[in-house]
């Protein structure tokens, strides 16, 4: 039982200290510390890609948030329709005449889904017009004839669109 006691203490000691040992070891060669430093502060701005890795890294955010376009969409109209069906049915009904209290709820309720899908909706078709597949077809063209990328899209690229290939 002792004996296992020892084990895990040794081995607690020796995960503490070799992270220390290393980083030591690492400073007193100077080709190594300079070799760190450039792998530490390398990143998107420092990295050469060409234009294929571009086009990629490009093809990889619109697919991101296409899909995210999609959803504000689907989620805005699904809140309109349900609000407007509600709407409807509370119109229809005869909760006016017997319960004035809880239709006047139910209307603010339905009329707040309405205004909340419709900002949800008007969102989504913004962003469908910034990551759509049109304006990514124009992008695509444009950049293959040499053009810059637009600044909005040339912001949002990471490293780990580059990396990664698209869906």
């Amino acid at each position: 039982m002792t004996r296992h006691y020892v084990l895990a203490v040794a081995g607690l000691w020796l995960t503490c200290s070799a992270p220390g040992f290393a980083q030591t070891l690492a400073a007193t060669t100077p080709a190594a510390s300079a070799a760190a430093a450039a792998v530490a502060h390398s990143g998107l701005s420092t990295a050469r890609y060409d234009r294929s890795d571009t086009l990629r890294a490009v093809q990889h955010l619109f697919v991101q948030r296409s899909r995210a376009t999609r959803g504000w969409l689907q989620t805005g109209a699904g809140l309109m329709t349900t609000a407007a069906v509600e709407k409807t049915a509370l119109a229809l009904s005869s909760a006016k005449k017997t319960d004035k209290k809880f239709y006047q709820t139910q209307q603010q309720e339905a009329n707040g889904d309405l205004l909340l899908g419709g900002l949800m909706a008007g969102y989504g078709l913004f962003r469908l017009s910034r990551f759509g597949p049109q304006q990514y077809q124009r992008v695509t063209e444009a950049y293959a004839q040499g053009a810059p990328l637009p600044s909005y899209l040339a912001r949002r690229l990471q490293t780990k669109y580059f990396r990664l290939l698209p869906l």
